[in-house]
């Protein structure tokens, strides 16, 4: 009966409301200029509020893209450099083959300097499994390095002529007499000839098949420096600037020992 009576209630609100809405007369027209102008500029400011709102979530975007882009352009330069330093090593490396004596046994890369300014003495990444053992020569295409001195399995150190543990046989280019050198840190070696070698500044020092350590007739550098002759001397004592810079070696060939 209660639910009859509110369906009742409610048609006839419903009727009501009809009625109301169908005869109520239209607004002003001076309303309706009125309202439309603010109602097309909340609209305009929505619109630009949209799209300030789309622009800055562009402008983010892009943002991202681009910040990967260039790790992306980074990370491609670093590999082109580090393929290019390989390229420039393994240039180095076939020179080396090219012009080293034909008993040459292997192109080693040079991994390592001994700290003390006293000492010279090159590390290398390839040892006895590579064939490389105690007393074989270590040359580049511009002189002589030095001599193995010490091998393990997958690595092995050079003593360089300038240490001051290093002797080699030497010989002056185009002119009789042997001598003897020996390491003078940090970059020269003192060389001793016997006293009547004509020596002069600017010679080409040749290793000399002296001891059976270094094959004959090697670049070792040219004479820096001559000691003025003693009343009591019976040697001619010279300096020699080697022929290889130690520091900045890459790749070093190692020759067959003698």
């Amino acid at each position: 009966m209660n639910f009859r009576r509110l369906f009742g209630v409610y048609l006839l609100l419903l009727a009501l409301s009809l009625a109301s809405t169908r005869f109520l007369p239209p607004p002003p027209l001076a309303l309706s200029s009125a309202v439309q102008p603010v109602t097309r500029l909340g609209v305009q400011a929505g619109q630009n509020v949209r799209r300030f709102l789309e622009s800055i979530a562009f402008e983010r975007d892009l943002g991202r893209r681009y910040i990967e882009l260039r790790k992306t352009a980074q990370s491609f330069e670093n590999r082109n450099r580090i393929l290019e330093r390989e390229l420039e090593r393994l240039k180095k490396a076939a020179g080396i083959r090219v012009s080293s004596s034909p008993n040459i046994i292997t192109v080693a890369p040079v991994v390592g300097l001994d700290p003390s300014p006293l000492l010279s003495r090159l590390t290398l990444g390839q040892g006895a499994e590579q064939g490389i053992t105690r007393f074989m020569s270590a040359t580049v295409p511009e002189g002589v390095v030095g001599q193995v001195v010490e091998v393990n399995r997958v690595s092995s150190v050079v003593l360089t002529l300038v240490d001051p543990d290093s002797k080699i046989g030497v010989a002056l280019e185009g002119k009789k007499g042997r001598g003897l050198a020996v390491g003078t840190p940090p970059d020269r070696l003192r060389a001793e000839f016997p006293k009547n070698v004509k020596v002069t500044v600017g010679d080409t020092v040749l290793t000399a098949n002296f001891g059976g350590v270094f094959p004959s007739s090697l670049k070792v550098g040219v004479v820096d420096s001559i000691l003025p002759l003693g009343p009591n001397s019976v040697t001619r004592v010279v300096f020699v600037r080697p022929a290889v810079d130690f520091e900045n070696l890459e790749d070093v060939a190692i020759l067959q020992a003698l």
